[in-house]
């Protein structure tokens, strides 16, 4: 398989889908955008980079999806890359994760705030 073959396997196969498949669940409460937690009883796999990335909080395992395979189930390269050609056009079942939108009200104006702001005081960073 050629180079670009393999970014284009990378590119289709999130390290979140081989997760799920290895029975992996999302920690919701624990996720952010940027950065999905992923447990399996004692285990966590951290995702990173928007699904490309991952790393072991536990140890010093890090990579792409390819490597994500040879960690889960000790395989060589050879082999995860099938299984991640496997993996392709696979469908998440956990949503992805969306951070809740704030639902704020200002009731009062922009001139009022600055108003009931503390006035600077000497030798503050302000007044300097």
């Amino acid at each position: 398989m050629e180079k670009a073959d393999l970014e284009e396997l990378r590119a289709q196969v999130p390290c979140s889908a081989v997760l799920e498949e290895a029975g992996f669940a999302l920690d919701l409460k624990e996720s952010t955008r940027k950065a999905m937690k992923y447990r399996r009883g004692s285990e966590i796999i951290i995702v990173i980079h928007d699904g490309k990335g991952w790393f072991d909080p536990l140890g010093d395992d890090k990579g792409d999806v390819f490597n994500l395979v040879e960690h889960l189930h000790g395989v060589r390269f050879v082999e995860a890359m099938l299984e991640v050609a496997s993996l392709v056009g696979f469908e998440l079942s956990e949503p992805v994760w969306e951070r809740q939108s704030r639902d704020r009200k200002l009731d009062v104006s922009v001139s009022e705030r600055w108003r009931t702001r503390r006035k600077p005081w000497k030798e503050s960073a302000t007044w300097r």
